[in-house]
C-alpha cells in the first residue's frame, strides 16, 4: 500500500499527523557526510573549507544532472553544530534531490543551505533530526521527508530504500513522495526553521517542538 503524505509549515494536516516524542539521547550523533556509489561517475563530492556566502563551508558538488534536476546520493548525511554545509547550484538547476541510502537518521545541528536559488529536497526513510541550533539557508523551497522515494510525473521514482542506477533518472518535475507499508522514520524539529519559499516536513511520525516559517 502506497501513501503520499504532505505536511506543510502553513496549514499542517494535523489529522494525519502522529506525534511521537523521542528522547534526545536516543539519536546517535554521526559526523559523516558520506556520498555513496550508486550514481557511479556522477557521485556527489564534498569539498571542505570553501568560501560560501560569507563564511567557510563544506560544499557539495557533483551529482547527476538531468534537465533542471540535480540528484545526489549519500550513505550518511549529517551536519554538526557550527558546521555549514551547502549544495552547489549549477546554472539551470531548479531542484536538488538528495537521498540517504544508509541505515542511520540524519542529524542537522548546524546550517544546511543551497548556494543559489534551487529548491532542496532531503529524503531519509530512517529519520531526520533538526537540533535546537539548526538553520536552513535556502532561497527556494525545502522538503524534508522520511518517505522511501520521490515520485515523478512520468511514473518514475528516485528511491532511498531501493537505489537504482543513474540511467533511470528523469528530467521530469517531482510530484510527490512514496511511502512503504512499515514506515518508522521520525522527523524531529527542535529548531526554528525557515525557507525562502515553501517549507515542508513530511513523515508518518512528526515531533515538531520548534517553529516552521516560510
Amino acid at each position: 500500500m502506497v501513501n503520499q503524505l504532505w505536511y506543510k509549515s502553513l496549514g499542517l494536516a494535523s489529522w494525519l499527523t502522529i506525534f511521537l516524542v523521542l528522547p534526545f539521547h536516543q539519536y546517535r550523533v554521526l559526523a559523516q557526510l558520506t556520498p555513496d556509489t550508486t550514481l557511479g561517475a556522477e557521485s556527489s563530492r564534498v569539498t571542505p573549507n570553501v568560501e560560501v556566502r560569507g563564511g567557510l563551508a563544506d560544499l557539495i558538488e557533483g551529482g547527476a544532472g538531468r534537465g533542471a534536476n540535480l540528484f545526489h546520493s549519500f550513505a550518511q548525511f549529517n551536519v554538526q553544530e557550527l558546521q555549514r554545509v551547502y549544495f552547489a547550484n549549477p546554472v539551470g538547476i531548479e531542484n536538488i534531490l538528495t537521498r540517504v541510502t544508509g541505515a542511520d537518521p540524519s542529524h542537522i545541528f548546524g546550517t544546511l543551505g543551497v548556494d543559489g536559488a534551487a529548491n532542496l529536497y532531503l529524503l531519509n526513510p530512517h529519520g531526520i533530526l533538526f537540533g535546537a541550533n539548526a538553520q536552513l539557508d535556502v532561497e527556494g523551497s525545502f522538503v524534508g521527508s522520511t518517505a522511501n522515494a520521490f515520485t515523478f510525473e512520468d511514473g518514475s521514482s528516485y528511491s532511498a530504500a531501493n537505489p537504482g542506477d543513474s540511467s533511470v533518472l528523469t528530467i521530469r518535475v517531482p510530484l510527490g513522495l512514496q511511502y512503504g507499508t512499515n514506515q518508522t522514520g521520525v522527523i524531529t524539529n527542535r529548531g526554528n526553521l525557515s525557507a525562502g519559499q515553501d517549507l515542508t516536513l513530511s513523515a508518518s511520525n512528526l515531533d515538531l517542538q520548534g517553529q516552521l516559517l516560510a
